[in-house]
């Protein structure tokens, strides 16, 4: 219990960068209360309790982290960065009169920044004894922080930086593609479903995604995700490329080099997936299409994906490759890449946790769910080209922000499928059910108040 509260509640035992997230809740936390209007005060308060939380966690129980590990600074304590976060918005929510979102994102970039350059007397510090040398540089990186914070929004930066921000198809800028290929990449791959966000930026952002320019710059993120796909498995298509061209050796009718050659076989299982999702999509399609708006469905969504992704996590003997792996199998993973046309449900998440609870072994259940992706996103890209082809030629965006989106969103998607992997076969998706909880309650709690 104690190694779970000092990694806030798992984020520090994440594969990649771990102080990471774990400075990121106090950053959510801030921005909500803003959007949600809570008074300057309170918001104060709240940072404020949360520094101690963190503070006080860190103190107590970072010593035995450092003894279970052996090491001074064990990367899984993260509650020294959560309240160092915390710190940095302490004063912040007093003298804010606008710009929330940018403020969230200049504070914990300026918090990252000065935990990572330690200037002086950070280094100094880091030697005091226990936990208390854990947490006092993150102290001090967050009074640094908030003071250059404070800087920033006198001067006007932060202002500037909001104003950049902006999802008007017409005005899409450099920044604002690099964000959402970002979110695209990261949402795309990760089990925590890109529609379901996507609805969220809906909401509370005022984007429009049925803009003929933004229409233009969905497709082309997509094509970015596609191209993450086949870098990141670019050795696995290529075998199964040169093993499919040399088929014939495996059998002299279809039946047998069915059975003999791995290729035809997950070529086969592939084929009957995508069947099987794209049949089901259009008998659906009304119930898909209204439950888009809906809030409710998404957020029960959520809580679906994420409990799927525990109950994953429970099954550790996963022995079948793809050549056990049989067509009523492949005909149920298509059925759970299907009801991922929900919004709220991942389609990375069901078909990975469908294919596993089926037994095909994790390596595979990520290669076969992210192999069958590509003609799922190539084949529903095409359908939203042919159907909105005059809209999306009607707009015009600059072709360097296209260029941008796509290409932030290939390189992304790169870290995020190399980063599920690896949390795959630990058994770790209970991190991204976490987050799927959490995303959850926070629309549930959204809808009671403000319905």
């Amino acid at each position: 219990m104690r190694r779970l509260l000092t990694s806030c509640f798992g984020l520090g035992r994440l594969p990649l960068a771990p102080g990471t997230w774990g400075s990121l809740p106090p950053a959510i936390i801030f921005a909500m209360m803003c959007h949600f209007g809570t008074s300057a005060v309170l918001i104060s308060i709240v940072m404020a309790i949360l520094t101690f939380a963190g503070s006080a966690i860190c103190v107590k129980f970072a010593p035995a982290a450092i003894a279970a590990t052996g090491k001074t600074d064990p990367r899984e304590v993260v509650a020294d960065e959560f309240a160092g976060q915390a710190i940095t918005f302490i004063p912040i929510g007093v003298v804010l009169t606008g710009q929330i979102w940018a403020t969230a994102v200049f504070g914990f970039v300026l918090f990252r920044l000065f935990d990572i350059v330690k200037p002086w007397p950070t280094r100094k510090l880091e030697k005091l004894p226990k936990g208390w040398g854990i947490l006092a540089d993150d102290l001090l990186a967050g009074v640094y922080a908030s003071i250059a914070l404070l800087f920033c929004l006198r001067i006007g930066l932060v202002e500037h930086l909001s104003e950049s921000f902006s999802f008007d198809a017409s005005s899409l800028n450099i920044f604002s593609a690099a964000i959402l290929g970002a979110v695209q990449g990261l949402t795309e791959f990760l089990p925590v479903s890109s529609s379901g966000h996507l609805v969220l930026f809906e909401k509370f952002f005022g984007f429009n995604p049925e803009k003929p320019g933004i229409l233009l710059f969905d497709l082309a993120v997509h094509v970015g995700t596609v191209v993450a796909i086949f870098i990141v498995f670019r050795k696995s298509i290529a075998a199964f490329s040169r093993n499919l061209m040399a088929s014939g050796k495996y059998g002299k009718n279809s039946v047998e080099i069915y059975k003999k050659s791995p290729s035809v076989h997950f070529l086969v299982l592939a084929i009957v997936a995508t069947v099987v999702t794209g049949i089901c999509g259009l008998l659906f399609k009304k119930y898909f299409v209204a439950a888009r708006g809906n809030l409710v469905i998404v957020a029960s969504m959520w809580i679906i994906t994420a409990t799927l992704l525990l109950i994953t996590d429970w099954r550790k003997e996963t022995r079948l490759g793809l050549r056990q792996f049989a067509v009523w199998q492949a005909i149920v993973v298509g059925l759970a890449q299907a009801a991922a046309i929900m919004p709220g449900i991942s389609r990375s998440g069901a078909t990975i946790c469908a294919a596993i609870l089926l037994g095909l072994h994790r390596r595979w259940a990520v290669e076969f769910s992210f192999l069958i992706a590509i003609p799922a996103i190539l084949g529903a890209t095409a359908v939203q080209l042919v159907k909105d082809f005059a809209e999306i030629s009607s707009g015009s965006l600059p072709l360097v922000s296209i260029v941008v989106g796509s290409v932030v969103a290939a390189l992304v998607g790169i870290l995020s499928l190399k980063l599920l992997m690896r949390i795959c076969r630990t058994a770790n998706l209970k991190f991204f059910a976490f987050y799927c909880y959490i995303l959850a309650c926070f629309v549930l709690v959204y809808l009671l108040r403000w319905a």
